[in-house]
């Protein structure tokens, strides 16, 4: 009979099963999902037969949930990490990453909260206490790093930058401080904070810190490590595109394109490991460093990346276009942009025609994030039809455009109605050259009409702001 009730030899099978899902160093050769979700399972199933090893079952379970979140299964997740009554800190972490995969980030935010606390409050096991001669908070818990790391992961993407920039901080700072064994188990975690705090540095517009978080990471993850571990190949690529986007924000344009080129090679390295991710992080290379070939001037080579990603854009959008279209219709608008500069006018209102083309999908989809760029792309293309004889078509595009930026005034009158006086001059332009006079004069007396009207709106606003304050004054 077993010491905890259940079948003989239940505790050990328990206890080998746990054993073999728990997590290893990265360095080692892990079990694959499918065998840690079978093995946690199993686990589940063993403990319900030992009533006197909750701690156990609590254990299995969690472990099981975290099998489920890294199979995408997050619902089951929750319910199994909902059924233990542990509220350990590795329990409330794994129910902050199922949370987080089914789109409950205010809930995931919470849980991974009292997971942080939980795991500072913790008592270290033996051996993790300090030595004599060292305190105890030179220890810092690995755990504690984990959870950190989702937390910030988790305010970044509920737009808490300044908060998350807080909690990645915390996480590397507690990474350099780890003895270096603990250190060497946790090399991935570090790379992927110190990229993921490069990233909301960026977005915070603190450049030339993310530039410093970015370039230890960017040692961290060179070539020769990795050809060792190619699993770092997604956190360089964002890495480096952050990195050129900072070094261009700074005005340093060749470190910011030695960067981008970084980018694409690593991006198609990428490819022969995780084809889906290295062809977005490809996408997104390209792009940052057309731009950078753009602001360097070196007209050849701008043109040559920006048709490497239309291509490739115009090859991922079929299967995936709310994922693609968007950067399709954008590199070929850039490509029109680049073949106008040319001189090759022809080229340059074909590729315009085309991003319309794209715009017109995408803004079908989502008119408050596309249409506007619709509107603008239709302007151009209207430019692009006059100035290579096609009025009719000029005239066609022009009111197209007109009509959209007119319909968008409601939703931020001074910018939109700017844009309507600038859309009724092209108009006026394109209805000039099919002999329609009257309306042209009309449209540019409109636009005359918006523009002091604005002029006049802008005065208005600068005496006011000019003028002292007065409290007795009416609201």
């Amino acid at each position: 009979m077993a010491r905890w009730g259940g079948r003989p030899g239940d505790a050990l099978l328990g206890a080998a099963l746990l054993r073999c899902v728990a997590p290893g160093w990265m360095w080692r050769n892990e079990p694959a999902v499918a065998r840690r979700l079978a093995w946690s399972g199993e686990a589940v199933v063993v403990y319900r037969r030992l009533p006197r090893r909750r701690d156990g079952l609590c254990h299995a379970l969690a472990l099981h949930a975290n099998a489920l979140c890294e199979s995408g299964r997050y619902e089951e997740a929750i319910a199994a990490v909902a059924e233990s009554p542990a509220r350990t800190g590795y329990t409330l972490h794994v129910r902050a990453k199922a949370l987080m995969g089914a789109g409950r980030l205010d809930e995931a935010l919470v849980a991974v909260e009292e997971s942080v606390a939980a795991y500072r409050n913790a008592v270290p096991r033996r051996e993790d206490r300090p030595r004599e001669d060292r305190p105890r908070e030179d220890r810092p818990r690995e755990h504690t790093v984990n959870a950190l790391r989702t937390q910030g992961w988790i305010l970044d993407r509920l737009d808490r930058t300044a908060e998350a920039v807080v909690a990645y901080q915390e996480c590397v700072a507690l990474l350099r401080d780890m003895p270096p064994r603990q250190a060497l188990s946790q090399a991935r975690l570090k790379i992927v904070a110190l990229t993921e705090l490069a990233t909301a540095l960026r977005g915070l517009g603190r450049f030339d810190e993310a530039i410093e978080a970015g370039t230890k990471a960017r040692a961290d993850t060179d070539p020769p490590i990795l050809r060792l571990y190619p699993a770092f190949l997604p956190q360089r690529v964002q890495l480096l595109i952050d990195l050129a986007w900072c070094h261009g924000a700074t005005d340093d344009l060749p470190a910011a394109r030695e960067a981008a080129e970084e980018a694409v090679a690593a991006a198609r390295t990428l490819i022969g490991h995780d084809r889906a991710t290295g062809e977005h992080g490809l996408v997104l290379a390209l792009e940052c460093l057309s731009h950078h070939l753009g602001e360097l001037a070196e007209a050849a080579a701008e043109l040559s990346a920006l048709k490497e990603l239309a291509d490739l854009c115009a090859r991922l959008a079929p299967a995936d276009p709310e994922k693609y279209e968007p950067h399709l219709a954008a590199a070929l608008d850039d490509l029109a942009y680049r073949y106008e500069e040319d001189g090759a006018r022809q080229e340059s209102v074909a590729a315009t025609a085309e991003s319309v083309a794209v715009y017109r999908r995408t803004a079908a989809r989502d008119p408050l994030l596309h249409e506007t760029e619709l509107a603008r792309v239709l302007a151009n293309l209207s430019i692009r039809q006059r100035d290579t004889g096609s009025a009719d078509a000029a005239v066609a595009s022009g009111r197209e455009a007109l009509a959209i930026t007119r319909r968008l005034t409601g939703t931020a009158p001074y910018t939109h109605s700017l844009l309507t006086a600038t859309r009724l001059r092209i108009l006026a332009d394109a209805l000039r050259l099919t002999g329609q006079d009257t309306e042209a004069s009309a449209c540019r007396a409109e636009a005359r009409t918006i523009d002091a009207e604005a002029a006049e709106a802008a005065e208005a606003a600068e005496a006011a702001e000019a003028a002292p304050y007065n409290p007795a004054a009416p609201s």
